[in-house]
Formats: structure tokens, C-alpha cells, sequence
């Protein structure tokens, strides 16, 4: 039995009585459904059992009326079932199959066979529009090509930028999808090019995406013509296809730009490898000179230069100035350059040890009569490099120590402040000669310096490598200050890294 429902209700509540052979049962017992029986609620027999000779109390003629009825809803019922299970079907398999699609096209082609198939339909087409509101068709199927009499090259061309009218257009303009029964007899059907397939009935379901219509799916020449229980299924289709379109076009948006991206490693690999070059040519080609100059100053200067006037040992001494400056500009650049190329060891960092050590390191470079007054407060462990953290403190230090020379008594803080939910912000503050706070970002800028060579030695990197290593650990810098009443540097490092 295909199924059996208990059709108790069908019957009155009678007592138990004679029993007696029915009536022949020949027609209910080829029935599909099997049908049960309650007798006074106790003893069951089915239909076909009963036509077999089974005894059973025969009810009313009135009860096989309600019972055809119900039998009836029942076969309703598992009709509607029986679509929806075919609906899900198809959906599954446009997901499933379109996985595997290399294009747009066949994704394309699987929506509307599995459409033509779920819906009975002899042919139709999916179309999206293009910007000027034509349709770019994406695929006809082949049942279409077959019943079309153009020739297919001259079809293609007709295909792309198809005005949008007739009955296409009806439920692109109201927004909805449209079922035509009888479409030459329609109001808005418009005679077909030559060669196109005759239509005896139509429907067209809307493509939509974030809101609006791109696109539909159309369906011909259905047997019968088409119903509102297809224009539920297809509309349920046309959700799925669109999603499956929408997935290829990412999946192939993400392919590109691997590709891209690929391409733009493989050129700052070649840049790599050219400023690896460029820095090879600096610290061999550049130093080898300044090494000269300086050493053949040196050997003028060990000499007996009484020959020369004041102005020309003056002039020897800038010479030697200049070229160890150069020196220390190349090595700055080069440290520059190496510290962005530089491969990151992830490892946890102490602040609250690394900040007092290099405390000491640059104290104990300063005059023994320098009075430097230092405020460290407590300090967290972050994760990081450890060698590039520690250049960035040694430079924020080393510049507060500089810059604060002038002050009889030097004031130096370091702390931190977790006034975000993201990130824990670091700071430095001094009591030194500030700087106007309109170009305190140009303080991160390579060779950008505030302050005079006279005033304070430097050579306009320290800052510059300062960001780029707090920029390399996902962080930001920034500065406060005035001129005369001293400087804040902060950087901050997201929370995540700091373990």
C-alpha cells in the first residue's frame, strides 16, 4: 500500500452486530491507497483485504461518499507533498551542480534545464539586463535552439541588447513574475522575428539582487499552461540560481585578484630584490669614498698644518664633519630599508624589563652632571618583535633625552593608557623645547626634522623607522605637543598581539 490513513471518522458508531460477506470490492481493492476500517474502535481490516473475503460490516452508502472525499484531500495532499519534495530537489541540484561550473554560462544552463524539467516547459531563456535595460541573454537552452529557425550565428547577435518589450517586459514593469496562457491573443504581444519558436503559453519569473530586478528566468509551451503552484516553484528557483550566479561571479572575483595579487608579490619581490642590490651598492660604493675622505683628513690632521691659515683647518674640519655625517645617514637609511624587509619573530615581549634597560643603556651615555628625573609606570608584556620593539623605544628615549638638554632638571615619563576595547596606547612624554603641533605628523616622515642641525643633531630617520615598525605590528603613532612646554610620542598595539 502506497499509504494508509485511519478513516474512523468517515463512519457512525454502530454496535457490534452480525457479520456478513459485502458486497464485491473489485474497484476499491485496485485502488493505489489503502484504506483502513475501525470497527467499534477495535478490529481493523483494509479494503483490499477485504476484497480478498475478509469479513467486515458493511457501512451506509452514505460513508463511501465522505470516504471518496477524504480519499480525495489525501491524494491532494501527497500531490502537494510530492512537489514540494521536487522543488527541494531542484534547488539541491542547481547548488550541487553548479559548484563544479568553470563560467557563468553554465551556471546559466543548469538554472534553466532544471527549470524547463520542474516545470514541464518545452524551451525558454535566462536573460539579465544590461545597463541600458536590454537583455544580454546568458543562455537559451537547446530544446529553444532546436525549435528556433534562425540561423544560430545571426540568433547570438539578437540575443545581445534585446530590447526589452512585448511580453517580457509586463513583469519587469509591475515587479512581479506573469503567467500568459494564450500569448498571441495578449494584448501586449507584438509579432516575433522570423524563424522564432511559436508561443502557446509563457511565464517569466524576475531575477532579483539586493533589491532590485537584473535579470529573468522565461518558460514556454507547457502543456496545459502554466499555474500559479509553477510560478511558486520557479520563483523559489530563481532565488537559488541567483545566489549560485552570485557565487560563481564571487568565486571568479576572488580568482582574479589572487592573480593580481600573485603578480604584485611577484613585483615586490623583484623590488626586494633590487633595493637588496641598491643597499649592497650603498654600503660598499658610497662608504668606500667617505672612508677616504675621512681618512685622508685624518692623516692632514696628524701632519704638521702650521702651513695652513685658520680658514683653511676650519675648512678640513667641516670636511671631516660632513663625511661622518654622511656615514651615519647611509646607516640610518640602510636600517631604514633592512627594517622593512625584515622577517618579524613573533615572541612575547616584557616592557616592564625591556623599558628600565634601555633606560640605563642611554643614562649612562649622558653627562654625569645631566639631573634626569625618570617616571616608568608599570608596563605590560605585548607580543611582537622583540628587536624592533626595542628600537622603537630606544629612538622615542633617545629623542626625549636630546630634546630636553636645555632643561635644568629633565623630566622623562613612560606609560601606557587602555582607553580602547582594540588597542593599549604607549607613551613617552618630556619636559623639553616641544614643537608646534600643525607639523607633528611630519615627525614620522623620512628626513623631515623641526629643528636646526645646530640645535639638535639627527638625521630625520629615527621617527620614520619608529611608525614603520609600529605600522608592521598592525599599530598606529602619533605625537602631541607644544613649542617650550615639552612633547607626548605615542604609539599603540592592537590588544590581539598582546599575549
Amino acid at each position: 500500500m502506497a499509504q494508509t490513513r485511519s478513516c474512523a471518522k468517515s463512519f457512525p458508531r454502530r454496535r457490534r452486530g452480525k457479520m456478513r460477506r459485502p458486497k464485491p470490492l473489485d474497484d476499491i481493492a485496485s485502488a493505489t491507497t489503502g484504506v483502513i476500517i475501525l470497527l467499534d474502535e477495535a478490529a481493523a481490516l483494509s479494503l483490499p483485504q477485504a476484497a480478498q473475503g475478509e469479513t467486515m460490516i458493511e457501512p451506509p452508502d452514505t460513508t463511501y461518499h465522505a470516504l471518496e472525499a477524504e480519499l480525495a484531500e489525501c491524494r491532494r495532499a501527497d500531490a502537494q507533498i510530492q512537489r514540494k519534495i521536487a522543488l527541494l530537489t531542484a534547488i539541491i541540484r542547481i547548488f550541487r551542480e553548479t559548484m563544479v561550473c568553470a563560467s557563468e554560462e553554465d551556471v546559466a544552463r543548469i538554472g534553466l534545464q532544471v527549470a524547463e524539467e520542474l516545470t514541464g516547459s518545452a524551451f525558454g531563456f535566462i536573460g539579465e539586463l544590461n545597463p541600458q535595460g536590454h537583455f544580454d541573454t546568458t543562455t537559451l537552452s537547446e530544446a529553444g535552439w532546436r525549435a528556433c529557425r534562425v540561423p544560430r550565428a545571426e540568433a547570438f547577435e539578437m540575443l545581445r541588447n534585446m530590447p526589452n518589450r512585448g511580453i517580457n517586459r509586463i513583469g519587469l514593469r509591475e515587479g512581479k513574475s506573469w503567467i500568459i496562457n494564450d500569448p498571441a491573443a495578449h494584448a501586449e504581444s507584438i509579432d516575433k522575428p522570423a524563424g522564432h519558436p511559436p508561443l502557446s503559453a509563457f511565464l517569466g519569473v524576475p531575477l532579483r539582487y539586493v533589491g532590485g530586478i537584473t535579470g529573468m528566468i522565461a518558460l514556454a509551451n507547457k502543456d496545459g499552461g502554466y499555474t500559479p503552484d509553477d510560478q511558486q516553484d520557479v520563483e523559489a528557483l530563481a532565488v537559488a540560481f541567483v545566489e549560485a550566479l552570485n557565487r560563481r561571479r564571487a568565486e571568479k572575483m576572488i580568482g582574479e585578484l589572487n592573480a593580481e595579487l600573485g603578480r604584485h608579490v611577484l613585483q615586490a619581490e623583484a623590488a626586494n630584490k633590487e633595493l637588496e642590490a641598491f643597499s649592497y651598492s650603498v654600503s660598499h660604493d658610497l662608504r668606500a669614498p667617505l672612508r677616504h675622505i675621512a681618512g685622508f683628513v685624518e692623516l692632514l690632521h696628524k701632519r704638521d698644518l702650521a702651513p695652513l691659515d685658520e680658514k683653511s683647518r676650519h675648512y678640513l674640519q667641516v670636511i671631516s664633519e660632513s663625511a661622518q655625517k654622511m656615514g651615519v645617514l647611509i646607516d640610518d637609511l640602510l636600517a631604514f630599508s633592512r627594517m622593512g624587509r625584515a622577517e618579524m619573530l613573533h615572541t612575547k615581549v616584557d616592557l616592564g624589563r625591556l623599558v628600565p634597560d634601555i633606560v640605563a643603556e642611554l643614562a649612562a651615555q649622558e653627562a654625569p652632571e645631566r639631573n634626569i628625573a625618570w617616571e616608568i609606570a608599570p608596563l605590560p608584556v605585548v607580543g611582537g618583535d622583540a628587536a624592533m620593539l626595542r628600537l622603537v623605544l630606544i629612538n622615542l628615549l633617545a629623542n626625549a633625552l636630546k630634546f630636553t638638554r636645555p632643561r635644568a632638571v629633565t623630566r622623562i615619563a613612560v606609560g601606557t593608557v587602555d582607553a580602547s576595547s582594540g588597542e593599549i596606547s604607549f607613551y613617552v612624554r618630556d619636559n623639553g623645547v616641544g614643537f608646534d603641533p600643525q607639523y607633528g605628523d611630519k615627525l614620522f616622515t623620512l628626513f623631515q626634522r623641526l629643528h636646526g642641525q645646530e640645535e639638535f643633531e639627527g638625521t630625520g630617520v629615527g621617527l620614520a623607522n619608529v611608525r614603520r615598525i609600529i605600522h608592521r605590528h598592525g599599530g598606529r603613532t602619533w605625537a602631541e605637543g607644544l613649542p617650550g612646554t615639552g612633547a607626548t610620542f605615542w604609539f599603540a598595539l592592537p590588544k590581539q598581539a598582546e599575549e
